[in-house]
């Protein structure tokens, strides 16, 4: 199994020449299996340039399935999906998984995306791949050889946030993102759902010591504890803040390595970056 970043921004893209080595792209990672499966979890603008990368194979002739993992519906999440010739091309199939909430389901909030208010293509009705909504829940999904689990950890009824766990045989990554760890509850359900995990994605676009307004997100030192105590093999930091540039994330990534060794941690650190290929 492995795991390629296609978007490791949160908030909102971030284009520019400071930002070139980790890249701007807001949220999209793709999961490959050994036998071929493809799982993509959220579809922020990412997404559009893995779909071009997509189109070079059997989406192009209309072949393709691809499984989508939504994690939740704000913008850096979902804004890629309309883009890419993979949504538009009749028979490629999209079995897309997620959290309706009390706003409406998850197909009402891509097909407003579509609208004629914001779009020409008016509507899910009108793009050319087939394509299914499932709600998210706490039943395993099984893609091929891909065991994916889903776990809430967002109490908002208005906009309800998962995280995914994905298992190849002995192997797991789970991915983690915009949660605060308000109480023990939370934090303990997130330590058992990350435990032994070969490779954690988590969100920490913020340190501890950084003073910004900044709603429902964790910060670095979330991460580091998370892993150290859940004890994963690696973690990677992601939904990177659009002001950390290039420079920024090299000396955060060093400082906090130098962290994780005062910690007594094991665990390897890295930030994520756009188009980085991961053995899980």
């Amino acid at each position: 199994m492995k795991l390629q970043f296609w978007g490791v921004r949160g908030y909102v893209p971030t284009p520019g020449a400071a930002y070139l080595r980790y890249g701007g792209n807001t949220c999209c990672v793709a999961v490959h299996g050994t036998a071929g499966e493809l799982v993509v979890i959220d579809t922020g603008t990412g997404f559009c340039q893995l779909g071009d990368k997509l189109m070079e194979g059997e989406f192009r002739q209309g072949r393709g399935e691809l499984t989508l993992l939504i994690t939740h519906t704000y913008w850096d999440h979902i804004l890629g999906l309309p883009f890419p010739g993979v949504v538009h091309t009749p028979g490629n199939r999209l079995n897309i998984y997620g959290p309706d909430s009390t706003r409406g389901s998850l197909k009402m909030v891509y097909d407003g995306i579509l609208s004629p208010v914001y779009s020409p293509v008016y509507g899910l009705a009108n793009i050319g791949a087939t394509h299914s909504f499932q709600p998210i829940s706490t039943e395993p999904i099984q893609v091929g050889g891909l065991t994916v689990r889903a776990l809430p950890f967002s109490r908002r009824k208005h906009s309800p946030i998962w995280a995914y766990r994905i298992e190849e045989g002995e192997r797991a990554l789970v991915y983690i993102t915009d949660v605060r760890y308000i109480d023990d509850q939370i934090w303990s359900q997130a330590v058992g759902f990350a435990h032994k995990a070969d490779l954690l994605v988590h969100s920490a676009p913020y340190t501890r010591d950084e003073q910004v307004e900044d709603y429902g997100h964790s910060r670095v030192e979330d991460a580091l504890e998370l892993a150290l105590e859940a004890e994963t093999r690696r973690l990677f930091l992601y939904h990177h803040a659009p002001t950390r540039t290039d420079t920024a994330l090299d000396a955060l990534v060093m400082h906090y390595r130098a962290e994780v060794v005062a910690l007594g941690g094991t665990f390897e650190l890295d930030a994520a970056r756009e188009g980085l290929l991961v053995e899980v």
